[in-house]
């Protein structure tokens, strides 16, 4: 036998076995948009309501902070009789209440995103029980989640997992 005839009968056996043991056991893969469940999972509403309680009351004190700054400088331009030494008060406590200002902005940033970060943190933990519950309860050999270009209708079990989140947010309302 010429080598040529060799390696393909080699090529042809191990490219049928490969299919026969395919098609011996058909795959079961799901696809879940994780995006799209952050938005609607109600244990991300409830994320969302915590930091609105938690962040308001500063967030109110930093408007009432802008509110001063731009009353005080209304009260500048609309005094064009104001003696020099007061104006020069008065721009002196604007430049410092800007600077306070902004520093305030930055600290309610920086813990609003940490705790937000945090927050989805706890979320995501969620969401891979109920994953890893729906992929040994459906029998899936794999759930993707980032990165795919394209799913077909077929796979998409985003719904699902959207409707096993509100069960469990249903049976225990703590859940996150």
């Amino acid at each position: 036998m010429n080598v040529l005839t060799r390696y393909f009968l080699i090529l042809s056996f191990v490219l049928g076995s490969t299919a026969v043991t395919a098609d011996d056991h058909p795959y079961k893969i799901g696809f879940v948009n994780t995006s799209k469940v952050l938005k609607q999972a109600p244990q991300a509403r409830k994320v969302e309501e915590r930091l609105k309680a938690e962040f308001g009351p500063r967030e109110t004190q930093i408007k009432e902070q802008r509110q001063e700054i731009l009353a005080l400088e209304e009260q500048i331009k609309s005094d064009k009789k104001i003696n020099s030494n007061i104006r020069r008060k008065l721009e002196r406590e604007i430049r410092l209440k800007v600077s306070q200002l902004k520093f305030l902005e930055q600290e309610f940033r920086e813990d609003q995103n940490l705790r937000r970060n945090e927050g989805i943190r706890e979320l995501q933990q969620v969401i891979a029980g109920v994953l890893e519950e729906l992929g040994d309860s459906g029998n899936y050999d794999l759930i993707l989640t980032e990165g795919v270009s394209y799913v077909s209708g077929q796979i998409d079990i985003t719904e699902k997992i959207i409707q096993m989140l509100n069960q469990l947010a249903e049976t225990t309302p703590e859940a996150q």
